[in-house]
This record gives structure tokens, sequence and C-alpha cells, in this order.
């Protein structure tokens, strides 16, 4: 969400014009992120976030925002596109393809607590169980086959003993089989400030850059990698206990699930380290952006590697509700 491409006002007005929400008031960049060029619109009819998408392909979008648009008509909360008067989700705006999304009301819960965690849980779940029914298709970008492309590429930037624990887990995944575990359309990047409260309240889930078809399981360990963690990475009991009773009242975790989410919860961790060292070592020009460290995440990985058994204990509970 850096600025890769300004926007100038004489532009969005012309632009605008394909929509019905009245007239430009404001025009506000966004500088958290590093993906795509986003700005907050307000117009004469409401209030809005404009995203210029920089990598995303025609087949992307059409997958990300009509699941956007799937998941709002069945009752889940997060960010909905505007389709304007040519029924379309997005076109063009200084040569990049161009959406107007809605508003989500409040804020980044900078901590999450137990009841964020709770309500996130069971709003994952509903994303889940609706999911299911999306048409679209489309493969993780960032799912194994990336992990193994990228780690081609970053090998110069590793250590050996990071290369061994990356084996370890990729050698795990083949193991279990992951072609096991339930599946359907998942967010993929549920952190934190990916989902906005008012008043202690869930506002809605928004940032659907990466979402696509892949294990549920994968996406509840995304959160609760940094949901339910305290400021070393390890995972918080009660955030943790918090998010899957949660999610367990909407939909009901099969044991295979429970059973994965030890080497899901290194995978993940593993997903994320890769992509921000990637991310680091060949970064993107643009006018203002924002790259996030990786070490966190590597740190996490060794963490996750070595407390197998503390994870499962963990998990425990979960298995007979």
């Amino acid at each position: 969400m850096s600025v890769y491409t300004t926007v100038e006002p004489r532009q969005l007005e012309q632009f605008l014009l394909r929509y019905e929400i009245g007239k430009l008031r404001d025009l506000e960049p966004i500088s958290a992120g590093i993906t795509n060029t986003n700005y907050y619109l307000d117009t004469e009819h409401g209030r809005f976030v404009l995203t210029l998408y920089e990598h995303h392909n025609a087949a992307e979008l059409d997958y990300m925002l009509g699941l956007q648009q799937h998941l709002a008509n069945q009752s889940v909360r997060c960010a909905e596109p505007v389709k304007d008067r040519f029924d379309q989700f997005y076109s063009s705006l200084n040569q990049r393809p161009a959406a107007i999304i809605r508003r989500l009301p409040g804020e980044v819960a900078t901590t999450p607590d137990i009841r964020n965690c709770a309500s996130i849980g069971a709003e994952l779940a509903r994303f889940h169980s609706a999911g299911g029914e999306y048409t679209g298709r489309r493969n993780n970008p960032r799912g194994v086959e990336w992990i193994l492309t990228a780690l081609e590429t970053l090998k110069p930037c590793l250590e050996e003993k990071d290369l061994q624990s990356i084996s370890a887990t990729l050698d795990s995944c083949t193991d279990f089989q992951l072609d096991r575990l339930p599946d359907g359309a998942i967010h993929a990047d549920l952190f934190h400030d990916n989902a906005l409260f008012l008043n202690g309240e869930l506002g809605g889930i928004l940032d659907f850059d990466y979402a696509c078809n892949d294990n549920f399981a994968f996406d509840i360990a995304v959160l609760l990698n940094d949901w339910c963690i305290d400021s070393e990475g390890e995972l918080v009991a009660a955030r943790v206990d918090a998010t899957l009773a949660a999610y367990q009242e909407q939909r009901r975790l099969e044991a295979v699930e429970l059973d994965a989410m030890p080497l899901m919860l290194r995978l993940a961790a593993l997903r994320f380290w890769l992509s921000r060292l990637y991310d680091k070592s060949f970064p993107l020009e643009g006018e203002l952006t924002f790259i996030k460290c990786p070490d966190f995440f590597r740190q996490m990985h060794l963490l996750r590697s070595a407390r197998t058994n503390e994870v499962c204990e963990l998990l425990l509970p979960h298995h007979v509700r």
C-alpha cells in the first residue's frame, strides 16, 4: 500500500465519472504496506479507498474483487468493491488497473486482545464457509511452489543453518501430504493490520491481494502467528484458545487440520520470512515505500520448529470441542 503511482486530482475527477459516488472532496495517500498504491478517497456520497494495482493481472483482479463481493453478499464483514456504471470492478487510471473499495469503519487493534482474537476467529470461519461456495480459482501466489522458486534466488542471502531449517519444513510438508486438508478461498494475509475495529467490534477485513485457494489450516496459522503472540513470537495460550474456540463455533475443524497446525505454523512463518527477505533484497522503486524486516519471521520459524510438542499440547483441547 505504498505510493508507487501518483494520481493527480484532475485525473481522478475524470476517472470518477465512471461511478455514481459523487464528486471528489478529498484524496490522501496511504503510506503503510508494500504492494499497491492506495489513497483514502472522500466523495459527496461517502468514504472509500482508491487502489491502483501495481502487479496484478486481470485474472487475479477478477478473482480477488469477485471474492470480496461474494463474501460481502454472504454478510462476511470485509472491504467491498464498488462497481462502476458499466458493471465493472476496475478500469484503467494512470496506466494502472484501479478499483474503488468501500472504506471500512474503525482502526487497527495495535495489540490484539482476547476479544479481538475471538472476533477475528469467528469471522475467519465465516469467511471460509462462504468462500467454499466461491467459484473463482487462484493458486496461492506465495505457496510452497513459490517458496521453492524464491529459495533458489535467495540462497546467497541465507546461512547454512537457515537452509537446513527450511529444508526440514519443506520435507515435512511433503511427508504430511497437504492435499488431504480441507481447502477453499482463503485470505492468506490476515495480519492484525488487515482488520479494523470500532468500539471493540470488528469493522471488517481488508487487503485481499494474496487471497487465493489453499487449505484453511494455513490461513488459520497465518492469523495465529500474528494475532496470538507475545513480543518474542511465542504463542499466547489464552489468545490461541479464544481464536480457535470462536472459529469452531462457526466451522468445526477436522482432526487432520488440527494435526497439521504445528506444521502450518512453521510454513506460515517461512512464507513471510522469505517474502520479506525477497522484498528487502529486491526492492521495488516507488515514490513512498515501506519494506518490512524479515528477521522476526526467521526467528519465529526457528521457534516453531523447535517447539512442536508445546504447540501440540496447546492445540490438544480443541480436538475434543
